[in-house]
C-alpha cells in the first residue's frame, strides 16, 4: 500500500523536477567573450565593450559608438574518477549583445544588453544523493543561460560607475495526485492529476567603478552579487485507499505530502580589484577577485514526508537533512598582457596572453559526502583583429579602446574611407590544468571509498564585433 502511495507520487514529481526551467551563470568559470578568455580573465579595469556587462559595468560609459558583438565559445572537460572519465558536459553556445553609449547633461551614459545562449540546452536541474560523487563546480552549475542588462555614467572627469542585473528565477511547483489507490492490484489505481509551476523572478545585481587618473594607469572594481536558485516541489496525494475484488475501503480520507526544496544552482559572492598599465608597446592588467563561496547551500534536496492513512497507525520516517558542505572563500589572482604588434590606419593586430589561479573552495571529504574539486590554473592567449579605420572622436573620453591604437604618427583617419564602420575579430583559446587530488575517507568501510580526481579543460572562443 505504501509502495503504490509513494510510486504514484514520486515518479510525476521527478518528471517535474527534470524539466524546469531556471537561470544561472556559467560566465564565472570561463569568461565571456574572446579577449577577456584570452587575457585571463583580467579586464576589470579595462573591458569597455560589451564583455563589460559581465567583467565591469562601469567601463561601458567609456565606449564612444554603438558596437554590437556575436560569438561563440567551446570549452571540453576531460574530467576522471579513479582514471576513468565521467563524461561532464561540454560547454558552448553563442555569446552577444549590444553597447548603446551617449551623454545625458554632459555626462557620458551607456546602456547593454548580454546574452549567453547554450547550444546544447537552455538548463537543466538535478538533485543527487549526498553520497553520489560529483564535480559540483562544473558538472551542472555552467548548464545555464545567462541575460544580463546593464548601465553606465561618467561621475566626474574619469570616473565612471555602471551597474547590471542578471535575471534569474526560483521555480516553485505543485503536483496534486487525487482518486483511488488499490492496495493490492495496482492495474485497479486511478488517478487524475494536475500541475501548477510558479517561475517567481529573481534578479541578481552588479556594480562596478573604472578611474583613469592619468595616461597610462587605469584602476576598476566590480562587485557581482550571489545567487541560490531553489527548485521548491510539492506532491499532495490524496484519496480513498482500497483492497480485494469489491474495491473495500481501508482508508476514506488517505494523503501522503512530499515537499523537495533542491538549492541547485549557486554562484558566489564576487568582488573583484584590478589595475592596469599601458605603455606605447603594451598593457599590463592584474585582477584579484574574492569569492565567498562560504555561502554554498547543500544541493541535495532537503525532503518533507507526511503520510495519513487513519485509521491505520502508519508512519513514514523523514529523511536526514543534507549535512553543511563547509566550503571556503578564496583569492583569485588573475594577469594580463596585450601588446600591439601592427597598426596601420585601415589595420590593427593585437597579441594577448593571460593566466589565473583558483584555488579550490571545498574541503576534504573524508565523510559522507562526495563533492570533487581542485586547484586550477588557467592559461589563454589570442589575437584582436581590426579591419578599417577607427573612429576620429575615438578617444574623445581618454581611454584607448584597448591599450595602445594609434599608429606612428597619432593620426586617426576618415573612417569611411574604407570601411563604414571599423570590425574587430577576436579569437581566442583556452587551456585549464585541473590539479590532480586524493580523497581518502576516515571509514575504511565508506560505500564510496577512496578517490582521486584528475583533469583539464581545453576552449576556444570567438567574438565578432561592430562599432558604429
Amino acid at each position: 500500500m505504501r509502495r503504490h502511495l509513494f510510486h504514484a507520487a514520486c515518479v510525476p514529481g521527478l518528471c517535474l523536477a527534470t524539466a524546469t526551467a531556471a537561470h544561472a551563470n556559467p560566465l564565472d568559470e570561463f569568461g565571456f567573450g574572446a579577449r577577456g578568455v584570452a587575457m585571463g580573465g583580467a579586464v576589470v579595469s579595462t573591458a569597455r565593450d560589451v564583455s563589460a556587462g559581465y567583467y565591469n559595468p562601469a567601463g561601458l560609459a567609456a565606449a564612444d559608438h554603438l558596437r554590437l558583438d556575436l560569438g561563440y565559445t567551446y570549452t571540453a572537460p576531460t574530467l576522471t574518477l579513479n582514471g576513468q572519465d565521467v563524461n561532464v558536459d561540454r560547454v558552448s553556445g553563442v555569446q552577444g549583445g549590444m553597447l548603446l553609449p551617449g551623454t545625458l547633461f554632459g555626462h557620458r551614459v551607456a546602456f547593454s544588453l548580454l546574452v549567453h545562449l547554450p547550444d546544447d540546452r537552455i538548463t537543466r536541474l538535478r538533485a543527487l544523493r549526498q553520497s553520489q560523487p560529483r564535480f559540483e563546480v562544473y558538472d551542472n552549475r555552467p548548464q545555464r543561460i545567462v541575460i544580463t542588462s546593464s548601465a553606465a555614467v561618467q561621475l566626474v572627469g574619469d570616473l565612471y560607475f555602471g551597474a547590471g542585473v542578471t535575471y534569474l528565477s526560483n521555480t516553485h511547483g505543485v503536483l496534486d495526485v487525487e482518486g483511488t489507490v488499490h492496495a493490492t492490484d495496482a492495474s485497479r489505481t486511478r488517478l487524475r492529476s494536475a500541475v501548477d509551476v510558479d517561475l517567481a523572478a529573481v534578479r541578481s545585481p552588479s556594480f562596478g567603478l573604472m578611474y583613469r587618473p592619468g595616461d597610462h594607469w587605469r584602476f576598476g572594481a566590480a562587485w557581482r552579487e550571489a545567487f541560490s536558485l531553489a527548485l521548491d516541489l510539492d506532491v499532495d496525494v490524496h484519496g480513498r485507499v482500497v483492497t480485494g475484488p469489491e474495491d473495500t475501503t481501508l482508508v476514506e480520507n488517505g494523503r501522503f505530502f512530499l515537499n523537495s526544496i533542491n538549492h541547485n544552482l549557486f554562484s558566489p559572492r564576487q568582488i573583484v580589484a584590478g589595475l592596469t598599465y599601458e605603455s606605447d608597446v603594451m598593457s599590463v592588467a592584474f585582477d584579484l577577485g574574492y569569492l565567498q563561496w562560504s555561502g554554498f547551500p547543500a544541493s541535495t534536496a532537503t525532503i518533507d514526508l507526511k503520510l495519513e492513512l487513519d485509521p491505520i497507525p502508519f508512519t513514514i520516517p523523514v529523511p536526514d537533512k543534507p549535512k553543511a558542505p563547509g566550503f571556503h572563500d578564496i583569492l583569485v589572482p588573475r594577469v594580463g598582457v596585450e601588446v600591439p604588434v601592427l597598426e596601420m590606419p585601415a589595420f590593427g593586430l593585437s597579441v594577448r596572453t593571460g593566466a589565473f589561479y583558483e584555488p579550490t573552495p571545498i574541503p576534504d571529504q573524508k565523510g559522507l559526502t562526495n563533492y570533487l574539486d581542485a586547484d586550477k590554473l588557467g592559461f589563454g592567449a589570442g589575437l584582436g583583429l581590426r579591419l578599417g579605420r577607427e573612429h576620429p572622436d575615438r578617444h574623445a573620453s581618454g581611454l584607448a579602446p584597448y591599450g595602445p591604437s594609434r599608429g606612428a604618427s597619432g593620426a586617426l583617419a576618415d573612417p569611411t574611407d574604407v570601411w563604414p564602420a571599423p570590425v574587430v575579430l577576436d579569437v581566442a583559446g583556452q587551456y585549464i590544468d585541473f590539479f590532480r587530488r586524493a580523497y581518502r575517507k576516515s571509514n575504511p568501510a565508506d560505500g564510496v571509498g577512496d578517490m582521486i580526481a584528475d583533469g583539464h579543460f581545453l576552449g576556444v572562443s570567438l567574438n565578432l564585433g561592430l562599432q558604429f
